[in-house]
């Protein structure tokens, strides 16, 4: 991780000014929300209140405010888990992960349990496998696992004719050319096949252990109470 902007490369850019637009910009819209938040009342749902909570964090992420930006995260994941909102905890513990927090990758690991679990919008989703993929180590089976997995969510969620399918379709064949340089169908088919991408039990499988090692016995949510409930849903 690490995206932090040099004070020098803000001051030599040619686009200077556009920074600092920007910046203004940033500072204005945290400004309207930081208001926002300050006149909410208890009878304000709980939804409007995440969602400041989340525009707040955003924008502190986008300003490297790391540290502010976790402080609102975490508040608005435990109100999101507390009413079992669970795509917008989701939302959560995404601004979680990319505010780059010592536990950011615990983060990440509740986002891709939360969102593989549940069936929220997959783009979400699909956003936080992307990330997994980014994060793995150059040439990790955990980079096609997780492509194998964004892309069985979409099918499911949305069907093989959405948008969002051929976007993960395009996450598979980027991570095949870097993973094993495959190029063309032949190879990709192989590769596939090696890798056993083709049977949900086993990338779902791996991805499971992928986010067990990204949260270690850190978890800030209870899955078996969780699950419980959903199977007695499902009955």
């Amino acid at each position: 991780m690490g995206k932090y902007l040099n004070k020098e490369q803000i001051f030599d850019a040619e686009d200077g000014e556009d920074l600092y637009a920007n910046e203004e910009q940033l500072v204005s819209r945290l400004e309207f929300f930081e208001k926002q938040l300050a006149e909410q009342t208890p009878d304000t749902p709980v939804e409007a209140r995440i969602n400041t909570l989340l525009e707040i964090a955003r924008i502190q992420v986008e300003r490297y405010q790391g540290s502010d930006a976790w402080e609102r995260a975490m508040t608005a994941f435990d109100l999101a888990v507390e009413n079992e909102l669970w795509e917008l905890a989701t939302e959560a513990c995404d601004a979680l992960f990319l505010s780059e927090g010592p536990d950011a990758l615990k983060a990440l690991g509740h986002a891709l349990w939360l969102g593989i679990t549940f069936p929220i919008d997959a783009e979400i989703t699909v956003a936080m496998l992307q990330h997994l993929v980014e994060e793995s180590p150059k040439g990790a089976d955990t980079k096609a696992y997780a492509a194998a997995v964004a892309h069985y969510i979409v099918s499911v969620r949305r069907g093989a004719d959405d948008d969002l399918t051929f976007f993960a379709s395009q996450m598979i064949a980027s991570v095949a050319d870097e993973h094993s340089y495959v190029t063309e169908q032949s190879s990709f088919d192989l590769w596939r096949k090696t890798l056993q991408l083709d049977k949900p039990e086993v990338f779902l499988a791996k991805i499971s252990s992928a986010i067990e090692q990204l949260v270690g016995d850190n978890w800030w949510i209870d899955r078996d109470a969780i699950r419980a409930k959903l199977d007695a849903e499902g009955k």
